[in-house]
């Protein structure tokens, strides 16, 4: 395997009144192409934090995040829109879903923020839709879908531009855990047939056991989770 994904000496700051808070010190993290790692940790440690950063949703307060050896531009617009697009997929705890947009035009959401969409972009987001048993979902709102519907289309609109790497954040936290579980064989089953690496922060022990790693941040940096390489 070769490195996809790295983050080398990653240190976040917020400011505030007399100071400022440190979240991250001194993180170093490496993703290798087609490896699934979950991130786990107590809540308020800073795991979305180093999601946003290694998805160029946020920015360091110093260090670097390169991806296939290159370090990601984060005051470059353009560079970051560009990532933002191709590179990176991203599951959030809600779905996030245009509301007056159909579970068919939300997936092709992605695809049409880069370019016109093609008949094989929308053969591709049915196909999705297929897969995730919501075939007959296609032209409703999110609004008439229930919340596990909203998530598979969520986790489905990830991986629609063909990323090298999704992102998940607590992705079925607000579900019910028999409905979260049959989601995260879902995840990782389109993992498995995209060839998409994975990144998932998780409080769930049973989700976070699928990954081929785990980390645990903690005292603001990375560690090897206990029981796990």
């Amino acid at each position: 395997m070769s490195t996809l994904l790295e983050a080398r000496h990653l240190n976040k700051s917020f400011p505030r009144a007399g100071g400022a808070v440190k979240v991250l010190v001194g993180c170093d993290f490496k993703l290798e192409k087609g490896e699934a790692v979950a991130v786990t940790g107590r809540s308020g440690s800073g795991k979305s934090t180093l999601l946003n950063i290694l998805g160029g949703l946020d920015t360091p307060t110093s260090g670097k995040v390169l991806y296939e050896g290159k370090p990601i531009r984060f005051h470059n617009n353009h560079a970051m829109t560009q990532w933002r697009s191709t590179g990176v997929g991203f599951v959030f705890q809600f779905h996030f879903l245009l509301p007056d947009f159909t579970a068919l035009e939300n997936l092709l959401l992605p695809v049409q923020s880069r370019r016109p969409i093609t008949d094989q972009d929308r053969h591709r987001a049915e196909a999705f839709l297929n897969d995730m048993g919501l075939s007959d979902r296609a032209s409703h709102l999110p609004g008439e879908l229930s919340g596990g519907e909203q998530q598979r289309v969520a986790v489905a609109r990830a991986f629609m531009n063909r990323p090298g790497v999704v992102l998940a954040d607590e992705p079925f936290g607000n579900l019910d855990p028999e409905i979260g579980a049959h989601l995260g064989d879902m995840l990782f089953r389109l993992r498995e047939t995209e060839g998409t690496s994975l990144v998932i922060v998780t409080h769930d022990p049973v989700l976070a056991g699928r990954a081929d790693r785990t980390l645990d941040l903690r005292d603001m940096a990375l560690v090897p989770a206990e029981g796990h390489a």
